[in-house]
Order: structure tokens, then C-alpha cells, then sequence
């Protein structure tokens, strides 16, 4: 409806200060209130104000950024192509540490490899803060390091954990679940979706990655996670071969101080793992693969 075309309507007045593009006019019409823009169009209130609350709401969350935190993301990612929405900024958190607060700098920074000890440290940090995280032991390493899983969903499906897996396990064996069954414990259940980190100890980034998307996991309030953490369980092992990581970081540290000295012989991979560790499926030679395996046979992700 164009401005003072309708009869029966007062005259649009402009509110002070405002632009004849930009004005807001308030009219009333025999139903409910309504709003009137600069082009004469009506909008009701209701419709208005949702509008409004939407963008103070947006507003807010962008004012709970980890600002930063975030301006590092920005100052270390080579390329902006590598920073979609879900991963170029940091939601802060008054309550949940953050990799900076815990380790004095944000994960993936450059020149700099954190110790799967201290991975495991910081991620019991933010599970000690929050009602979303879970840290289990998967068990010890042959040189006795401790291989840790890390379960991140909403507070009220850990809390039916044990009937998850339950449903789980019968979801994956046909010949103690009939075909209705089976579709009723699809409607019931969730399904558990498992990350690995540093499965070979040369494969330094993604236990840095792991140690992020568990803070993100426990503190973002965007669509995504809260869809995330609705209707699934993350499983996290962020250091599968613990020993060799720890050997890793150790080499690449005293490289960066010895940068002049040879570099030692090859050291970074386990005392008994080497590089086989992703052939052991079968014989399970080792206790890492053992420990994967049991996990596995325990929640059928």
C-alpha cells in the first residue's frame, strides 16, 4: 500500500532524524498494529519485532566472540579460502577455557606442537567446566601413556549413554533385531561418529585441530553444533600413537633449538609401533590397536 493511499489512514509521519528512504511510520489499522516503511509498504508489529530480536540476537553473539582468539585464526590461516563461517571465529566463554587461556596460544599456531599429555590436560580442563564433554581412558600404551576418548554431545544424551550404546549394539548385530525393531531403535537411538588424531606420529595437525572442535563442541551455540550435538555423539581420540607423538614433539622442538646440529636419527614413531599401526587391524599386535578395537566393539560408531 502505497503512502496515503488508504482511506481511512492518517498521514505518514517521519520519526526526527531519519532520511524519507529510511523512515519508519506507525499507522493502526482495525486488526493490529502495523508498521509503515519509507515506501509506503505495511508490515505488522508482530512480524517487525521478531525481525528486530533476530538482529539484536545475532548482535549479541557476535559481541561474545573470543576477539582475541580470533584475530589470531585470522593472522595464522595463509588464505582466507580456509575460513568458512564455522571455523573463522571463536565463541567466547566465561566459564569453558579456551586452548589460549589453557596452553597460551591458540591451537595450530604456527611453530609450535603440543604434546599429547597436555592435549589430554586441556581437554579435561574444558570437560571439568562443562555438562556436554566426557573424557574416558581407552587404556595405556606400551610405554604406559594414557590413550584417552573423549565424548561431546548434549548433557541429556550422555546421560542415557549406556542405552545408546545398547541400541547401538543391536542396531549392528541383524540376528537379535528384527526389521521393526530395528526401525524403532532408529527412532530412539543416535548415532556415535568417531574422530582420530595422529594415528602416525608425523601427522602433527590434527591433534592441534581436535583439541579446538572440543571447546567448539562444548561452547557454540550456533545451528550447526546444537544440531550436532542434538543428534549425534562425537567420539574424539585427538592422539592415537601417544608414544610417538611425544617423541615427535620432543625432535621438532630440540630441531628448532639445534637449527645449525644434524638433525637426530629417526625417532618419532613408538618404541614397538613404527608406521604399521594402521596394518594391525587384524593381528592386534599392539595395545593401541586393541584399545581402538575394544572402543569400537563398545559403541559401534
Amino acid at each position: 500500500m502505497r503512502p496515503g493511499g488508504a482511506a481511512g489512514h492518517p498521514s505518514p509521519k517521519t520519526f526526527p532524524g531519519t532520511s524519507s528512504r529510511r523512515a519508519v511510520f506507525l499507522n493502526h489499522t482495525k486488526s493490529a498494529p502495523v508498521l509503515r516503511n519509507a515506501n509506503g509498504y505495511l508490515h505488522h508489529t508482530g512480524s517487525m519485532v521478531r525481525l528486530l530480536l533476530a538482529l539484536l540476537l545475532a548482535s549479541s553473539l557476535r559481541a561474545q566472540l573470543d576477539e582475541a582468539y580470533s584475530a589470531k585464526i585470522k593472522e595464522f590461516t595463509t588464505d582466507p579460502q580456509f575460513l568458512p563461517d564455522l571455523v573463522a571465529q571463536l565463541p567466547a566463554s566465561s566459564t569453558v577455557p579456551s586452548p589460549l587461556k589453557t596452553l597460551g596460544y591458540v591451537a595450530g599456531a604456527p611453530n609450535v606442537l603440543t604434546y599429547a599429555k597436555d592435549v589430554h590436560r586441556y581437554i579435561r580442563e574444558v570437560a571439568a567446566k562443562s555438562g556436554r564433554i566426557r573424557v574416558l581412558t581407552l587404556g595405556q600404551t606400551e610405554e604406559g601413556r594414557e590413550m584417552i576418548l573423549v565424548l561431546a554431545s548434549d548433557a541429556a544424551n550422555l546421560g542415557r549413554l549406556d542405552r545408546l550404546k545398547e541400541i547401538t549394539a543391536r542396531l549392528a548385530d541383524p540376528r537379535q533385531t528384527t526389521e521393526t525393531e530395528a526401525a524403532a531403535l532408529i527412532t530412539e537411538g543416535l548415532p556415535f561418529y568417531w574422530l582420530t588424531g595422529a594415528i602416525h606420529s608425523p601427522e602433527t595437525g590434527s591433534p592441534e585441530m581436535l583439541m579446538e572442535l572440543v571447546y567448539r563442541l562444548a561452547v557454540e551455540e550456533t545451528p550447526v553444533f546444537q544440531n550436532i550435538r542434538r543428534n549425534t555423539v562425537v567420539m574424539i581420540t585427538p592422539v592415537i600413537e601417544v608414544d610417538g607423538r611425544e617423541r615427535q614433539v620432543d625432535l621438532y622442538r630440540w630441531r628448532k633449538a639445534n637449527p645449525t646440529r644434524p638433525a637426530p636419527p629417526l625417532i618419532y614413531w613408538g618404541k614397538y609401533v613404527a608406521h604399521d599401526n594402521n596394518r594391525d587391524g587384524m593381528a592386534l599386535s599392539l595395545a593401541l590397536s586393541r584399545h581402538v578395537t575394544r572402543a569400537f566393539l563398545e559403541y559401534h560408531p
